[in-house]
């Protein structure tokens, strides 16, 4: 009866995650954006699910999305470096509770440094095309903190790993769909980061809820 309760609290919340998430992207797109702090909601009811759950599941992940809510209220006041920053911090945390569960294999080695690769290249490409040094540093310094938190989730060894690293990469291609906002204006890019990026906390959130330990 625990457990059932238990998977229906998760999906119920899931309900509710996707509800906020759903009236962010009707005031986005129907009412021209006019409650920008709405993109934080979604993600602020996360964090304090998991901050409900913080002794079966450790402080780490509850952090990571508190500090994510900061940055989605810095992206909506339009202050991309306290943005870069707060997700920095939010991936580092990150990294914080996926590196302890850690087991090597040659092929995760081979994944993460392919990935690696292919990020390296990419960030120089968008570094090529921006004019502001603090910028250009900041979007590479946030790209490496990205990369090593798809690496610590590679790398862990908890119960349904592939989904952490799914997650994981979804951060990496909304990002990535940001970052490609200084090459060149796309017309749908809300459409394309958004989505994937609430992804992304949905599936951390929901796996560290079914977590029974740290």
């Amino acid at each position: 009866m625990r457990q059932f309760s238990s998977k229906g609290f998760i999906t119920l919340a899931m309900v509710a995650y996707t509800i906020l998430a759903a009236i962010y992207f009707v005031q986005h797109y129907c009412w021209d954006n006019i409650f920008g702090i709405v993109i934080a909601l979604p993600t602020l009811f996360a964090a304090t699910l998991c901050f409900m759950r913080r002794r079966h599941g450790g402080w780490s992940i509850p952090l990571a999305l508190a500090f994510s809510t900061l940055g989605d209220y810095a992206g909506a006041v339009d202050d991309f470096l306290l943005q870069v920053s707060m997700f920095a911090v939010a991936h580092i945390f990150f990294i914080c509770d996926f590196l302890p569960k850690r087991k090597f294999s040659p092929a995760k080695i081979v994944a993460i440094v392919g990935i690696g690769v292919a990020v390296g290249f990419y960030l120089r490409f968008v570094a090529s095309h921006i004019a502001e040094p603090t910028f250009s540093r900041a979007i590479i310094i946030y790209g490496i903190i990205i990369w090593l938190m798809a690496a610590s989730a590679i790398l862990q060894q908890r119960r349904h790993s592939g989904w952490y690293i799914a997650a994981a990469l979804l951060f990496i291609f909304s990002d990535g769909v940001i970052a490609y906002g200084f090459v060149q204006k796309l017309p749908y890019a809300t459409a394309l980061i958004m989505p994937t990026y609430y992804a992304a906390q949905a599936i951390f959130t929901v796996l560290y809820m079914q977590r029974k330990e740290s």
